[in-house]
């Protein structure tokens, strides 16, 4: 049975997402003239991922997702907007005990896989609202088959 509001953590989920923060992470710590390609390879292919198993979403659960989406991006990027730019004397000292060279990397790489997760779904979202939905007939073709019987 499938509940409507569920979403349960699939390795293909978190696979994909890891896939994309591999991406992020390779453009941002690689040093190569390939990196690039690399790097877009493996984002356009988590980000398939992600896009591949929310396809069978219906809009109003398309919408939950996005909206989950996002706020798990505004978390995620907490963390590296702290190391990234401390805005105090407090947070200077949070962010150079956080300092050590994988960290920051590791932060970034997460908030941009789910940022890239959220746009996603977001755009799926906006597509499902206006009746472009994958696997299902186009308007279109709905409009045709409900109209060609007069």
């Amino acid at each position: 049975m499938n509940r409507p509001f569920t979403s349960p953590l699939r390795p293909v989920l978190v696979g994909s997402v890891a896939l994309v923060a591999v991406g992020v992470a390779s453009n941002t710590g690689l040093d190569s003239p390939s990196r690039s390609l690399l790097s877009l390879l493996l984002m356009a292919l988590g980000v398939a991922g992600v896009a591949n198993f929310v396809r069978d979403y219906g809009v109003d659960r398309l919408r939950l997702a996005a909206k989950r989406w996002w706020a798990v991006a505004f978390v995620a990027f907490l963390p590296h907007a702290l190391v990234a730019a401390p805005a105090s004397d407090s947070a200077v000292a949070v962010a150079d005990a956080l300092a050590v060279p994988p960290v920051p990397l590791v932060l970034e790489s997460i908030a941009g896989a789910v940022v890239c997760c959220a746009v996603a779904v977001t755009v799926l979202y906006g597509f499902a609202s206006y009746g472009i939905h994958p696997g299902r007939p186009s308007p279109e073709e709905r409009i045709l088959a409900d109209g060609g019987d007069e």
